[in-house]
């Protein structure tokens, strides 16, 4: 359970509470929120969560894996206003938020989070074993996982959606939809905030180089192959215009503009160009691109803060900071860390850039002043450490016994006693009887460590509703509807099974639901329709209630009207290609019709793992705009999804199974 601790902060070995250098002033937000809860707290130490707490989408949250905390920061105040103790954070977690609930991001796991009441909802089992490229808007927080082709959907509308392949660094406009560019074929896609289901309206140069951007909050991509800048929309790729510098291929895109300005970094040359948008919005004069010499370093991709430009130098531990016309305005170091630190723009649209260990965050703000807000106070080498109130232990003292004569210490070899010593040394004999020396008392035996407390039990968590189901998969399968799936997290009860639900979008009908066992992994839907569009929801069950849905569109192939075009692959003839052997490795079998008469089109192959396996091929369609590929692409990726792409057009996705 996460326990709500106002400005308390954890001690460690490592470290100590982190001081308030602000003044210990909270945001007024915060303030006015948990005044009362907060004297409570002050007052008896108490951590409970306030009640009915709402923070706005501001700020930015921090997990620090090795004390188990999350921390919130106040990016207006650069100061940490609340933090709650989430067990279970794996290394390197990233922290995004929505607009009640926080999400703790890591490998294996993703735990939800109350950001009012600071408790732990749930946990969400990742699609893949990826690390994710994070995103937080309107609609969202989105999880993009660019190798794999999945976007997750954080939040009431959770939701994993295929992108029919890998996708470059995504974007989002300020309307809260999600652009994404398949490099390999040049397809733009796009998930407005309140869809679960990708739109592609157009198809770029495929295998152009370059990203997409966000100006003047208008998307556009950045061609670094043919240095063109050209807007998307809805309806598709606008004009291209020239961007009026010479682009590497390699170069990373800013995705957004400051003061009207894409910053393009251009890491091999140590350089960064700052080209400006305007002729992409007509009638308009671009200004002459401004070129920015860079220091030797390792830059992370540009970031933008209001009117400024943000690097992150991960080789030089270093924060710097342009306008958007190349003034620098801040070169500051990132305090030291394990790791290498993380650069992020929140919704407030102020970037942070976080600690490995987070232990600090640095804020940057509008205008581009950087702050670093220390959040657990460690052993940094570059801070003397503070001197210890208490004292070191010390010999027990020795009783005095009354009127001792001087201990007598012997005296060192041919040495000849110094004044301050003659007083160790025995007397001179005389006649009266020697003085008997009072034996020393045996020194006290050192007092036994304090032993530590008893660990307190850990409390039990209740179970609660199972994870989303990953890997969820819809497609053409044995004359109906396939359906495959991961299995779910179980949160603390058994999954006892799995409601599968398919509904029609395009009024095709044969909707339905069934039930299915805790073991079965996949799900043959029969009774749909030929060119029916389904959406498919998945949730899985335990004694505490039902999960969360994952879901899915698909189109049932079938033969179609007459002009409708149809991709379709299945597996073909065994073969054996190099290290592709059969029986495990045949041709994919690729059916397209409705397409342009004694056209060429390029066939790209794509699998979930492998990406684009192959570099695809170029051939003509017949004189009725057909075409059958049954002696190329081999494959034997047994258990990944095979498909391909087609001048914009997707097929099913097909499930390899061993022979």
């Amino acid at each position: 359970m996460l326990g709500f601790t106002g400005r308390r902060r954890p001690g460690t070995e490592r470290g100590r509470p982190a001081t308030n250098r602000l003044g210990g002033k909270l945001p007024l937000i915060f303030l006015v929120a948990a005044c009362a809860a907060g004297v409570v707290a002050a007052v008896t130490g108490a951590a409970k969560p306030v009640q009915d707490l709402e923070f706005a989408q501001a700020g930015h949250w921090v997990a620090n894996p090795e004390l188990g905390v999350v921390f919130h920061v106040d990016g207006a105040a650069k100061t940490v206003d609340a933090q709650g103790n989430v067990p279970g954070l794996e290394a390197d977690s990233q922290v995004v938020q929505g607009a009640m609930n926080g999400y703790v991001v890591g490998s294996s796991r993703i735990i939800e989070f109350g950001k009012s009441t600071l408790s732990v909802q749930r946990t969400l089992t990742p699609p893949v074993p990826e690390r994710p490229e994070t995103i937080e808007a309107a609609g969202g927080p989105y999880l993009v996982y660019r190798q794999a082709g999945r976007v997750v959907r954080l939040g009431d509308r959770h939701a994993t959606i295929p992108t029919g392949g890998p996708v470059g660094s995504p974007v989002v406009a300020p309307d809260g939809t999600l652009w994404l560019h398949r490099q390999s074929t040049g397809v733009v896609c796009m998930l407005p905030k309140d869809s679960a289901e990708l739109s592609c309206p157009g198809a770029l140069p495929a295998g152009h180089d370059g990203g997409l951007t966000v100006a003047a909050g208008a998307p556009m991509f950045v061609d670094t192959t043919a240095d063109q800048l050209i807007p998307v929309s809805a309806e598709g790729p606008g004009t291209a215009v020239p961007a009026n510098v010479d682009l590497r291929p390699e170069s990373k895109i800013g995705a957004s503009d400051a003061a009207g300005r894409v910053p393009v970094l251009d890491s091999g040359a140590g350089r960064m160009h700052l080209v400006d948008t305007a002729e992409t919005r007509g009638g308009e004069t671009a200004a002459t691109p401004v070129t920015v010499e860079l220091p030797a370093g390792d830059y992370s991709d540009p970031a933008s803060s209001g009117d400024s430009v943000v690097l992150l130098d991960r080789e030089g531990s270093k924060v710097h900071v342009y306008s958007g016309t190349g003034e620098q305005r801040a070169i500051t170091p990132v305090p030291r860390e394990n790791g290498e630190p993380r650069l992020t723009k929140g919704d407030d649209q102020r970037v942070y850039v976080d600690g490995a260990e987070g232990r600090h965050v640095m804020v940057v703000g509008d205008g581009g002043e950087v702050s670093e807000v220390p959040l657990v106070e460690g052993d940094r080498p570059e801070e003397p450490a503070e001197p210890d109130a208490t004292p070191p232990p010390s010999a027990p003292p020795v009783a005095e016994a009354p009127a001792p004569p001087p201990a007598v210490e012997p005296p060192a070899p041919e040495a000849t006693p110094s004044p301050e010593r003659q007083r160790t040394v025995a007397p001179e004999p005389t006649t009266e009887p020697e003085p008997t020396t009072e034996p020393e008392p045996e020194p006290a035996p050192d007092p036994a460590p304090p032993q530590p407390p008893e660990p307190e039990p850990p409390v039990p968590q209740p179970a609660s509703p199972p994870g989303m189901p990953p890997d969820l998969f819809a497609g053409s399968g044995n004359g109906g509807l396939l359906v495959t799936w991961g299995e779910a997290a179980a949160n603390g009860a058994e999954v006892t099974g799995y409601r599968l639900s398919w509904t029609s979008l395009n009024g095709a009908g044969g909707d339905g639901s069934t039930t299915k066992a805790a073991g079965d992994r996949s799900a043959i839907v029969t009774g749909v329709q030929e060119g029916g569009r389904y959406r498919v929801t998945l949730a899985a069950e335990n004694s505490a209630g039902r999960g969360t849905e994952a879901s899915a569109v698909t189109l049932i192939e079938g033969d179609g009207p007459p002009g409708d075009r149809s991709v379709t692959v299945s597996r073909g003839a065994d073969t054996t290609y190099e290290k592709c052997v059969a029986p495990n490795c045949a041709f994919v079998r690729v059916e397209m019709s409705g397409f342009e008469p004694d056209t060429e089109y390029t066939i790209n192959p794509h699998a979930d793992e492998w990406g684009d396996f192959n570099p695809g091929v170029t051939l003509t369609t017949d004189e009725n705009g057909s075409m059958t590929i049954d002696d190329r692409f081999p494959f034997d990726g047994v258990g990944q999804h095979v498909w391909v792409t087609v001048d914009g057009a997707e097929s099913n996705h097909f499930l390899w199974s061993e022979q």
